[in-house]
């Protein structure tokens, strides 16, 4: 699409439209950009009305969630569309399996929240990630030696071109740490509109990564577990109810043995985890030494009790936090040769395109 347009301020919108719409409360970080065009959409028909009148007006379209892992950094020119698609059906399957289909508008953490309620496992260590179910697919979020792919079955996509809604298996995703094809070579072709889980009625609990399992007494259950998640991410990460943040900024670099055994040898205390043949490295861990834990400079900052969160105390636009996050990863990369990548995406893109989904 071209984001190219003649609508004149007496053009007559669609209903769902609004122009003008400040965005401040679609992200997390709260920072107060403009959409061009504005919508909010909770069914399909609708959402496909939507995408045929922007392709008449040769506007771009982009879709937001719950705007958590989402860096806006200027005004959204054509259309953006909230996500609110709802709906959550469980169907049980042969054996121990129980298949459940969720909305992509609906909250990550109460459908988590849900699954425990049922007894049912398999992302209960994903509990408190913020955002919405169809953002999970996208990031491939990931908590405790979790990740959504370990249950996701199928993810449902409406072709943004053809408007034919279809369901794509889990395997063909092209999941990785913190990656699909919904992030890369799928974002300008489908947008998501649902998701279907394969949940255990019986399973093993997950206890073995970032001592997990200290933090439960007694016998593990599945209640303990999904309490013991909400707490350990509660006591490091702040609300952003509560301070304006988008969670994890960084990624966790990735880096070879070589590198792995060469930063060891410099730094003993360095903390890190296998990755199948390489290691990955804890960021926070890495901006913490580097001296940024709680720093504040131009109305952001550093999470005082996590150096892998930056907030937003005060600042409208985003300007102060990219120049904090250039200085984060200069001196990271000075001090350990390693490369720090932002992990929530950033709005405009640095091409122009607008072309994207992210239901986040």
């Amino acid at each position: 699409m071209d984001s190219t347009h003649h609508l004149t301020d007496s053009t007559t919108l669609p209903p769902a439209v609004e122009r003008k719409v400040s965005l401040q409360q679609y992200n997390t970080f709260q920072f107060d950009y403009q959409a061009e065009f504005f919508a909010i959409v909770d069914n399909l028909e609708t959402l496909k009305s939507l995408l045929g009148w922007a392709r008449q007006q040769h506007l771009s379209v982009t879709m937001l969630g719950g705007g958590s892992n989402l860096l806006i950094s200027a005004d959204i020119p054509g259309l953006v569309i909230i996500n609110r698609l709802k709906g959550c059906s469980a169907k049980e399957e042969k054996g121990n399996h129980l298949s459940l289909v969720v909305g992509a508008g609906e909250n990550w953490h109460k459908i988590v929240e849900f699954t425990v309620q049922n007894n049912w496992f398999g992302i209960e260590n994903l509990a408190l990630i913020p955002g919405t179910a169809g953002a999970a697919p996208v990031q491939n979020i990931g908590a405790y030696g979790v990740e959504v792919k370990d249950s996701l079955a199928r993810v449902q996509v409406l072709d943004r071109v053809s408007l034919d809604v279809y369901w794509i298996n889990a395997h063909d995703c092209g999941f990785a740490y913190r990656d699909s094809h919904f992030k890369g070579q799928w974002k300008e072709k489908y947008f998501i509109t649902a998701i279907e889980l394969s949940l255990k009625k019986r399973a093993d609990l997950m206890l073995s990564y970032g001592g997990l399992a200290n933090q439960i007494d007694g016998e593990p259950s599945l209640q303990k577990v999904f309490q013991a998640v909400c707490q350990v991410r509660s006591s490091k990460l702040p609300d952003p109810n509560e301070l304006a943040n988008a969670g994890s900024f960084f990624k966790n670099p990735i880096v070879s043995v070589a590198q792995h055994s060469q930063l060891k040898e410099s730094f003993p205390s360095l903390v890190s985890f296998p990755h199948g043949k390489e290691f990955k490295l804890a960021a926070g861990w890495l901006i913490d030494q580097a001296g940024w834990k709680g720093k504040v400079q131009q109305g952001v900052g550093v999470y005082e009790k996590q150096a892998l969160v930056l907030i937003n105390h005060q600042a409208s636009k985003a300007e102060s936090l990219l120049e904090l996050e250039a200085s984060i990863k200069a001196s990271v990369f000075d001090l350990y040769g390693v490369e720090l990548e932002r992990e929530p995406v950033q709005l405009p893109g640095l091409s122009g395109k607008l072309n994207q989904e992210i239901p986040l």
